[in-house]
């Protein structure tokens, strides 16, 4: 029988690695928890602006409504765990919850230690909040990690934001949303629109710039539309992009991509230029039947170029280029895929 030897210094070497794990065990997986509820309100009339800040180490939700009242009351709970229950407590009472106000703006501002005990453990530490202001006030924010819910009627908003989601409902002037690794969903929006994100997604429905003009910008993100008008720039990358039931009035739109498709269903053109850019993905048409409109397409050798249900009189036709006019020619529609790839154009 052949016999296995064991290193002398095995044993000691496990022992140690035994006492560690022993050691870390209360702080992985033992842990106790601590939240606290309180509430604050102040008075809203003759201000203008609604403002919440927020410390770069504190994450969490914030739902912000309309209602009645000439007054802006905020919920708002804490939340902490830690190793035990005291420790938690002590971290949930190193949160400093403001609501006051400046002049014309009532501003909300949540502060917190730096460093804070519980950054780069295994503790946690999150903050809830219910916000209630009269519909007359615009709203700014400059938050990190926090989820924002947004219900208007609010005239304008402009949100600053990394590493949550944002949902924002009826706006009725301007909307700015400046976001990174955090999806945007907006619905019910007028004016100016203006979104910009990363690695994440970007959804509008029923939204009209009213002669302004909308830009989404995301990267590695899908871009969604539904119901749209007005002029638009929307550009990602790797990512697709898909509008549905859009009205394109006078001035410039943009829609970019690469390596994935656009879908554009367009139920009117009026007096309004269209570019849209790909490289290796295809490009989807539908259009009215009676499009009025100057086409120009081109693709890479290789690529494709399909028309069906609608009447074009070419000036140009070849392997790689489309030239034509649709109607009077009134609008412009020129699309460009760098590389393979497939456009179509569809009357409805």
């Amino acid at each position: 029988m052949k016999n296995h030897f064991i290193p002398s210094y095995f044993f000691p070497l496990m022992l140690i690695f035994l006492l560690g794990i022993l050691i870390a065990l209360p702080h992985v997986v033992c842990s106790e928890e601590f939240s606290e509820t309180s509430q604050s309100e102040v008075s809203a009339k003759g201000a203008s602006e609604f403002l919440l800040t927020t410390p770069a180490n504190l994450g969490g939700q914030v739902y912000l409504e309309v209602w009645d009242e000439d007054n802006c009351k905020v919920k708002f709970t804490i939340w902490a765990r830690a190793n035990t229950q005291d420790k938690a407590k002590k971290f949930a009472g190193l949160v400093d919850f403001e609501l006051d106000r400046e002049e014309d703006v009532v501003y909300l501002k949540l502060t917190t230690p730096h460093p804070a005990p519980w950054e780069g453990s295994n503790y946690g530490i999150n903050a809830t909040l219910y916000v209630f202001i009269p519909h007359n006030l615009s709203v700014k924010t400059q938050t990190q990690a926090f989820d924002l819910d947004v219900t208007g009627p609010i005239p304008d908003i402009n949100i600053q934001n990394q590493y949550g989601k944002i949902q924002v409902t009826d706006i009725s002037e301007e909307t700015t949303i400046s976001s990174a690794y955090g999806p945007v969903d907006v619905e019910d929006v007028r004016g100016i629109l203006n979104i910009e994100t990363s690695y994440n997604s970007i959804s509008v429905r029923h939204a009209d710039t009213q002669d302004e003009k909308a830009i989404l910008k995301t990267s590695y993100g899908k871009i969604d539309l539904e119901q749209f008008e007005g002029q638009l720039e929307a550009s990602t990358v790797y990512s697709s992009i898909d509008a549905s039931d859009i009205t394109l009035r006078d001035g410039n739109n943009e829609f970019k991509t690469v390596y994935s498709k656009i879908d554009l269903d367009i139920t009117e053109m009026q007096d309004a230029q269209l570019y849209v850019q790909n490289t290796y993905g295809n490009v989807n048409l539908m259009v009215p039947a009676d499009l009025s409109a100057r086409l120009k397409f081109t693709v890479g050798r290789g690529g494709k170029m399909i028309t069906r249900g609608i009447i074009i009189r070419p000036t140009v036709l070849n392997q790689t280029t489309l030239q034509g006019t649709c109607g009077q020619g009134e609008s412009e529609i020129e699309v460009d895929i760098n590389g393979i790839g497939q456009i179509q154009l569809e009357g409805k």
